[in-house]
């Protein structure tokens, strides 16, 4: 199953003695550039592993909660139905003025304080999609913590798996969404297997990387499994 092979991680090779970087490199110092409600610019003072000194530019949420904690989640939605082979998955299509494109990603949000990653996953689906993850019957699949851009960015995040049981009755139809002021999101459910790859590759959107990577090892795993 395409899924199950996904889900497979394969165990690293080499033991942490091995590892090239297992003598870390250390930060030194933060020098507080700027600020706004939401973003910090720092410069990060730090020796490499050589023992050089060495800066480096990083932006940081001011929400951050401490560097061991992921700062978001990212839901993966598997919507099923008990009479149906189909399976599907929600997109959302948002405005981001950074890149002043409509960016195409799986469901995300950030973890709230004290809040659980499981917990966060399927309050951030409620409110951006409107459907309701089941999580008595089958928990929350969670990565470990995922960094999303580390040559600009601490930020980081986990990878959730949500089952979406489309026979739930808060699950029919079209859900009602709660959105936060000023958040503009368009959802749409798509096939897995038939429609995922080509709602990626409409023109007018540019897909988020993390979205475009799954699709790949989707296509993958079902070429594979074929051959």
């Amino acid at each position: 199953h395409a899924f199950a092979r996904l889900a497979t991680v394969a165990p690293l090779l080499m033991s942490n003695d091995d590892h090239p970087f297992s003598s870390l490199p250390r930060i030194d110092s933060v020098t507080k550039v700027a600020s706004t409600k939401w973003l910090e610019l720092q410069t990060l003072s730090y020796t490499d592993q050589n023992g050089e000194s060495r800066q480096w530019d990083v932006v940081s949420r001011t929400t951050k909660q401490s560097s061991d904690k992921a700062d978001a989640v990212i839901i993966i939605p598997i919507l099923r139905k008990s009479n149906s082979s189909t399976i599907e998955t929600l997109l959302v299509e948002q405005y981001r003025p950074p890149i002043s494109r409509v960016v195409v990603s799986f469901p995300a949000g950030l973890i709230d304080k004290g809040e659980s990653p499981q917990d966060a996953a399927l309050r951030e689906l409620r409110e951006e999609t409107g459907f309701v993850g089941d999580k008595s019957k089958v928990q929350p699949l969670i990565s470990p913590q995922v960094c999303m851009s580390p040559g600009m960015s601490d930020s980081s995040a986990h990878c959730v798996l949500v089952e979406v049981n489309l026979d739930n009755p808060l699950n029919r139809g079209i859900p009602e969404t709660d959105l936060d002021e000023g958040e503009i999101i368009s959802v749409k459910r798509v096939d897995v297997k038939e429609g995922l790859k080509k709602a990626l590759d409409n023109s007018e959107t540019i897909p988020h990387m993390g979205l475009y990577l799954f699709a790949m090892g989707l296509e993958l795993a079902q070429s594979e499994s074929l051959s």
